[in-house]
């Protein structure tokens, strides 16, 4: 079964979407993840920052936004490399503004790969993967090679998927919609309009833009068809880390775990299914000790 494709769920979302408002929130999102005793300024300003699994590249320019000098922003899929330069060549007068040097590398590579994160160790200050390590198909690998990426006294910044209450029943329907390409388009665009839907009843309003600068729409997409998919509770990730040389130094977002709490009425259980309550991704801000 083939990876689902997020690189051209990104290049209609660059393409439609993505405007100088959006980066602005990119950009704020990362502040969060700055620890208490360290300034805005100071944790980012002429840091080397790795994007793996860049996606849209919003985050990559955001980085180069804060004031970092170097940005290497790779990923598995073409289509995400070919959004990522389309992204850079749409606000390069964001980037001729800047008012400090930097650089920007895209390029393809895979995290799962040994000679890469040899090429790139302990090369990164801030290493970043937001929503990507549990769609490799070897999540725990995928982590201790993203590890490696990062400098003694550097950040690793990563999220990922919750172990909820309806996980393994998402695992299922993804692998359906990755199994049935025909009926793919009726099944995004279904699943879009539901949780946008959803969304505007439940905020009261036709704003369908999520924090980070995310879209509902496009978002939803990205999550029906997100596979391979892999979770875990929030200790046993942090545990996990730690254990490779790192300490906890900050978590915006942490979830329950729910891996023993499924539903087990029918009706009630099709709910909480639909709802993916507390399948989101806990977040994770990590110290190379």
């Amino acid at each position: 079964m083939k990876m689902f494709w997020f690189g051209r769920n990104w290049k209609n979302y660059v393409k439609h979407v993505v405007t100088e408002k959006t980066l602005e929130e990119a950009k704020e999102s990362l502040f969060k993840y700055v620890p208490q005793d360290i300034s805005k300024d100071e944790f980012y300003r002429n840091k080397v920052f790795i994007d793996f699994g860049c996606g849209s590249g919003t985050f990559s320019l955001g980085a180069l936004l804060t004031g970092c000098k170097k940005v290497i922003s790779f990923d598995i899929q073409n289509e995400s490399l070919e959004v990522t330069e389309m992204l850079k060549d749409k606000f390069k007068y964001l980037l001729n503004k800047l008012d400090h040097e930097y650089s920007w590398e895209i390029f393809r590579g895979d995290i799962l790969d040994d000679g890469l994160a040899e090429t790139l160790s302990a090369f990164g200050d801030i290493v970043y993967s937001w929503g990507v390590l549990h769609h490799t198909g070897s999540m725990y690998k995928a982590i201790e090679n993203a590890c490696k990426l990062v400098k003694p006294g550097g950040f690793l910044i990563i999220a990922i998927y919750n172990h909820a209450p309806s996980s393994e029943s998402w695992l299922k329907i993804k692998r359906f919609f990755n199994s049935h390409p025909p009926l793919q388009p009726f099944l995004a665009l279904l699943y879009g309009v539901f949780v946008c839907s959803a969304y505007i009843i439940r905020r009261k309003t036709f704003n369908l833009y999520k924090d980070m600068g995310m879209h509902v729409f496009y978002d939803a997409i990205d999550w029906i068809g997100g596979y391979p998919y892999e979770y875990a509770c929030y200790e046993e990730i942090q545990k996990f880390v730690e254990n490779l040389g790192f300490t906890l130094v900050k978590s915006p977002t942490k979830l329950p775990c729910g891996k023993d709490s499924a539903e087990t009425n029918p009706v009630k259980r099709f709910f909480q299914i639909i709802r993916a309550a507390n399948t989101g991704c806990n977040e994770f801000v990590l110290k190379k000790t």
